[in-house]
């Protein structure tokens, strides 16, 4: 069979969790929007609930899928993991529909949950689409046909245009596990050092706790002012990318552990697509769209971070701006164009 010319042509979305959910907005309601737009192709987007408006949209698409399925459609099924009716229904779907179905995961959660409906995805959909090498070396034992699908961040042609007056070091994200220790162990110590007058912007910090302890931590430097910005709306796409664009260069570390070297480097991809340069650990899947001199720098220790702080900081505007227009081109590697070219290729039999 010749599989060039196949075309996508509708997506049934069954995603795991609501828009709360950084994975539900960049990897499914973002991109769905963006592929009816500027591909032409329609989809159904479901998120699980027992609101009744949740529930009809499940059961249109379910019976569309199952009874009615439009010609030339994926069914791709993100991040499922549950063991109750939703996930046994889609289980049941995947069974009798079973053509071009797609597993869609951008996190290691089979290593924090009840991992036995994940591998049951993994197993029975036809292909596997994931969000980073390291997910897709672990699920290959249950799956030959995986796609890397690099997580991908919507282009709102928000760019940054000029460095503050006062340095700003930018870092966004969920303050907790990894991402915090990485942070205090590597990141803080060296801002500690630092001689010149900064601003740190930490996006996502909400527990108190975290707070005081951010605020303690610095309580001794007259030098550092720290802004933790609260009542942050996470849908408001276009709120989150003007907050990155004050950012001088954006903080994106990961630690290496299992857990943390899986996940899709959003972070980073984040800060280029507005312009901002990146200092980023040396990790996948930052290193698959961080070029270090290029569009920011790797840095592994205290005092790595310290002097690639200090060489941003000290450079011209001519050399702050060939770094930020270098970090705006990379977006070419995780726009929404290469995410359909993704599924593209899942779609023509990988």
């Amino acid at each position: 069979m010749n599989f060039k010319n196949k075309k996508i042509g509708f997506i049934y979305w069954f995603a795991y969790y609501n828009l709360d959910s950084p994975s539900v907005r960049y990897r499914a309601k973002y991109p769905l929007e963006f592929f009816k737009k500027y591909k032409g192709v329609e989809s159904y987007f479901v998120v699980p609930g027992y609101r009744p408006l949740e529930i009809y949209r499940f059961i249109k698409a379910y019976v569309s899928a199952l009874l009615f399925r439009k010609p030339n459609s994926l069914i791709i099924i993100q991040r499922v993991q549950s063991h109750f009716i939703y996930s046994t229904l889609l289980k049941l779907l995947i069974s009798i529909k079973n053509q071009d179905t797609v597993y869609d995961l951008d996190d290691a959660d089979y290593l924090e949950v009840n991992a036995e409906t994940i591998y049951y995805f993994a197993k029975h959909c036809e292909s596997l689409s994931v969000g980073s090498k390291q997910i897709e070396k672990y699920l290959s034992q249950f799956n030959r046909k995986i796609v890397h699908t690099t997580s991908p961040i919507v282009d709102l042609e928000i760019v940054k245009t000029q460095r503050n007056s006062i340095f700003t070091v930018g870092w966004i994200g969920g303050f907790g596990g990894g991402h915090k220790a990485s942070l205090v162990e590597l990141v803080f110590p060296a801002l500690k050092e630092l001689r010149f007058q900064l601003k740190l912007i930490l996006v996502g910090v909400i527990n108190r706790d975290d707070i005081e302890f951010i605020q303690k931590f610095f309580q001794d430097n007259s030098t550092i002012e720290i802004e933790i910005p609260s009542g942050i709306d996470w849908n408001n796409e276009v709120d989150i990318q003007k907050r990155i664009a004050l950012f001088d260069i954006g903080i994106a570390t990961l630690t290496n552990t299992e857990m943390q070297v899986s996940k899709s480097g959003i972070k980073a991809k984040q800060y280029m697509n507005n312009g901002v340069p990146v200092l980023s650990t040396n990790l996948p899947e930052n290193n698959s769209v961080v070029v270090d001199g290029v569009n920011g720098y790797f840095c592994e220790t205290i005092t790595d971070f310290k002097e690639r702080i200090n060489q941003f900081h000290d450079m011209t505007d001519s050399e702050y701006s060939q770094f930020s227009t270098n970090a705006r081109k990379s977006i070419v590697d995780f726009d929404h164009n290469k995410y359909f070219a993704d599924f593209e290729k899942i779609k023509n039999g990988l």
